[in-house]
């Protein structure tokens, strides 16, 4: 089977009526708040949050920072690699800063009750010393709060406002969804704002292909193991999954068959990690070899350090 523009297009035409995402979410300044609220109150139902110091991690335009401290009284710092144009309205207890923490000397900080981050990691081109990052400040005892979207879901693309068939990104190459939108749709796919020219990640600076959005390839197994290497106690976990469209896997059987059906259908990992009262020694140990081998291998490096 050939999966080029042709399939591509007579798939988008089949599932036209039966779209993936029904109803996307929208993101004018009145929803943005209503959602920002709601995340809020969840946070504080998740863990309480009255009076602590939180950061969030990925924090866009910043409505959720807004509503934590407007709500329960936080400090909240949020950090984004890109700026935004409303982060210049002020707001006694939040402050919204421009960094990468996984750059090589990171900001200084300070220490934190709680990280919050909610899809955002998928995103990151660095998520193993991202979660370092966020032990490093998180106070003893204090916990992430992490929602990230899985890439083997069948909306990991992203694109499900124009593509409405599912899985699009294991199937078809950027190539084949760039054509798509060039030559067929004429116009840029919706989304990827956080992709800037002034962004403090150079790679998200230039978009060359409307591929799908760039989501690394972490998958469930690969989360929950740098969880245990960086140190971390997965306290509580959940899924948002979407049932599997079983003609479908059996028609790509060739492409999709490749993962795991547990992962195909799951989009998005919910889960709450402790940075335990007392690093034991032996985690201590386990953590200094591998920071270890980050300096001293090659392959090492390029698995938990600048590419994953």
């Amino acid at each position: 089977m050939r999966y080029d523009i042709n399939l591509f297009l007579e798939l988008n035409e089949e599932y036209k009526t039966k779209p993936l995402v029904a109803e996307p979410p929208k993101y004018d300044k009145a929803t943005l708040i209503e959602r920002a609220n709601k995340r809020a109150i969840n946070i504080d139902r998740r863990m309480s949050v009255s009076k602590k110091r939180v950061l969030e991690i990925g924090c866009g335009r910043g409505e959720v920072c807004r509503a934590l401290n407007s709500h329960f009284g936080c400090e909240v710092v949020g950090v984004d690699v890109s700026k935004y144009p409303n982060w210049d309205e002020h707001q006694d207890g939040v402050s919204l800063i421009q960094t990468d923490l996984t750059d090589d000397n990171p900001l200084d900080l300070g220490s934190f009750d709680i990280i919050y981050s909610n899809s955002v990691w998928e995103h990151v081109r660095h998520p193993y010393r991202m979660l370092e990052r966020a032990f490093e400040v998180l106070k003893p005892g204090g916990h992430l709060l992490l929602s990230a979207n899985l890439y083997r879901g069948p909306k990991a693309s992203h694109r499900y406002r124009e593509i409405f068939f599912p899985w699009p990104h294991l199937l078809f190459s950027d190539e084949v969804i760039d054509e798509f939108y060039r030559k067929h749709l004429k116009k840029s796919p919706v989304g990827d704002t956080w992709m800037q020219d002034n962004s403090a990640e150079p790679s998200y600076r230039q978009v060359t292909l409307y591929g799908s959005s760039w989501v690394n390839q972490l998958s469930i197994a690969d989360y929950f193991n740098y969880f245990n290497l960086v140190g971390f106690e997965p306290l509580h976990t959940k899924y948002s999954t979407t049932p599997l469209d079983e003609d479908f896997l059996q028609r790509f059987a060739d492409k999709l068959d490749r993962y795991p059906r547990y992962d195909l259908e799951r989009d998005f990992i919910h889960v709450t990690l402790l940075k335990p009262l007392r690093v034991e020694q032996e985690t201590k140990n386990q953590i200094a070899t591998t920071l270890k081998a980050n300096k001293s291998s090659g392959w090492m490096n390029k698995l938990f350090g600048k590419s994953g």
